[in-house]
């Protein structure tokens, strides 16, 4: 049985003043989320994450680095890998719009979810400096999980939490009829080598089908079993509400500019659907799709008609 442990936590943010929004909101949450997480977790401050000889145990480079072993069977030659988090945005706030409170959900995979306290702590800090092109300071008024709030006062965070399991059996059910699918926010992922709004259910299926393999490599627990491959699609899609929608990001990293869009609207898939396709719409749902998870990219929902 592939099985994965996975806590979507929710924050809530209140803002000193009213604050314009000049950029998407989730682009800025993760960039001071790593920056103040750096700079509570660093203690070799001269040197990069991989060579560092604590990157191992450090609770910022587990998250934000997610360095592996370049012999690994994901992406065999690489040593970096996908990160164990996902943002996803609540309040789908419009750009050069003024707010004075924000509320996103950050969903922890496999063993960050013990990182918890680091997290909230580094959005306190954060908030100490502010956000925004204004640096407008904030401060977190609530934590939930599950709609209940895990604060324990201003300075402290239950670290005792019951995570949730995504979790699939093998099984042969199938089912007709239809699904439609809502993307939320752009859902990046190529159809032969190119970004498309004309991909298809199988070039669909698939990358929720890549994205269900790396979370299961990478932070599933005790995976012993192979993992069940994407084999046959029978259905298509029929209708088609997407256009594709860019927002523009600055990367400290490459020191330039890059648009990261993707794939907006609503389709409908109609057709047979098994168990297994069902399983990569669920876990999309709660862990994005596509590239760029962890900017908030690649939220999905669905409704199913199926008999």
């Amino acid at each position: 049985m592939a099985k994965i442990f996975y806590l979507p936590v929710t924050f809530i943010l209140d803002f000193e003043t009213e604050v314009f929004v000049d950029n998407y909101p989730l682009f800025v949450v993760r960039s001071i989320l790593g920056n103040s997480l750096r700079r509570i977790c660093c203690i070799s401050h001269t040197k990069k994450c991989d060579e560092c000889e604590y990157n191992k145990t450090c609770t910022y480079a587990s998250i934000f680095e997610t360095i592996i072993d370049s012999n690994n069977q994901l992406l065999p030659g690489t040593n970096r890998s996908s990160h164990p988090f996902s943002f996803a945005d609540n309040c789908q706030i419009q750009l050069k719009n003024e707010i004075s409170q924000f509320s996103f959900t950050i969903t922890l995979f496999g063993t960050s979810i013990k990182t918890l306290p680091y997290i909230y702590a580094a959005f306190v800090r954060a908030g100490e400096f502010g956000m925004f092109k204004n640096r407008t300071k904030f401060k977190v008024s609530d934590v939930l999980i599950n709609e209940k709030s895990v604060l324990i006062d201003e300075l402290q965070i239950q670290n005792d939490i019951n995570p949730f399991i995504f979790e699939y059996k093998n099984s042969e059910n199938n089912y007709s009829g239809e699904i439609l699918v809502e993307l939320k926010t752009p859902l990046r992922f190529k159809t032969k080598g190119k970004y498309s709004i004309y991909f298809s259910a199988e070039d669909f299926f698939k990358a929720l089908f890549r994205r269900y393999k790396t979370l299961m490599m990478l932070y599933s627990e005790n995976l012993t079993e192979e993992i069940q491959n994407y084999n046959k699609c029978n259905s298509e899609i029929v209708e088609r509400k997407l256009f594709w929608k860019d927002f523009s990001h600055y990367s400290a990293r490459q020191k330039n500019a890059m648009e990261l869009g993707g794939v907006i609207g609503t389709f409908k898939l109609k057709g047979n659907f098994n168990d297994f396709e069902l399983a990569l719409l669920n876990l999309a749902k709660i862990s994005n799709a596509g590239k760029n998870t962890v900017f908030g990219l690649g939220q999905i929902d669905y409704w199913e008609k199926l008999r």
